[in-house]
């Protein structure tokens, strides 16, 4: 059975979240249950396709198989931009069919996207010359369960029908989803490029190995952006909790 996520699911779901935010978004002209029907819908879905994104055998085909600094990964970082040169048509569909939202941040110029995944994952590498691809991927993928544990606790909460605090579950349930809509170009992204890496078969191994790191630190980057992306630290850590 195949397990992957496929770029027209991600972008059909991250399409309902919007929708979801910008009618509920106060002031609006529908009703509570109206709204809560809509928050509800959109974290459910939220919530089945991060289960499947993190088990998918895309995101674990970006699991390094080596050990080793990410500092070390490639010499020039610069060296894998045409690679991920094909992802601008990606971004460049998510852009035009995706109308704005509150929190949900724009996608811009593609090109300027993808400049800032190679500069962020090259900033991380000499902020944390030690930091090794592995533990990045494994900080990466707690990240995105963190957020689907989130998500899928707010769509728990609507289905119970519990009548107090709703407009404080309302207000949780918008701000969850708007880290999703983030993460979810994130994903596509990942999607897109995994095919692309398969089919490339002028990429070395250094390269592809960069391209890998570069996709993982984006997604952790997007489930929590509000943490940065570093090493794991040593002794008990209280991460933060989202809604």
């Amino acid at each position: 059975m195949n397990d992957d996520v496929r770029f027209a699911e991600i972008e059909l779901v991250q399409q309902h979240i919007i929708d979801a935010l910008v009618r509920t978004n106060p002031p609006t002209t529908l009703s509570e249950k109206e709204q809560d029907n809509l928050l509800a819908q959109a974290c459910s879905e939220a919530c089945g396709i991060l289960d499947r994104w993190v088990k998918s055998s895309t995101w674990k085909e970006l699991r390094p198989n080596k050990r080793g600094p990410i500092a070390d990964v490639i010499q020039d970082w610069q060296e894998i931009r045409p690679f991920l040169a094909p992802l601008g048509v990606a971004l460049g569909r998510m852009s035009e069919r995706r109308p704005s939202a509150p929190g949900i941040a724009e996608i811009g110029e593609p090109e300027k996207y993808i400049n800032n995944l190679v500069t962020q994952t090259e900033a991380t590498s000499r902020r944390h010359p030690k930091f090794d691809p592995a533990d990045l991927y494994e900080d990466a993928t707690k990240r995105i369960e963190s957020l689907r544990s989130s998500v899928c606790s707010i769509a728990g909460d609507f289905a119970k029908d519990i009548k107090k605090s709703r407009s404080r579950l309302r207000a949780v349930a918008r701000t969850v989803l708007r880290h999703v809509g983030n993460f979810l170009v994130a994903a596509a992204l990942i999607s897109v490029g995994v095919t692309t890496q398969a089919a490339a078969h002028d990429m070395s191994a250094a390269v592809h190995e960069a391209v890998s790191v570069v996709f993982v630190h984006q997604a952790a980057h997007t489930a929590q952006p509000t943490m940065r992306v570093a090493p794991p630290q040593v002794g008990p850590q209280l991460g933060p909790r989202l809604g």
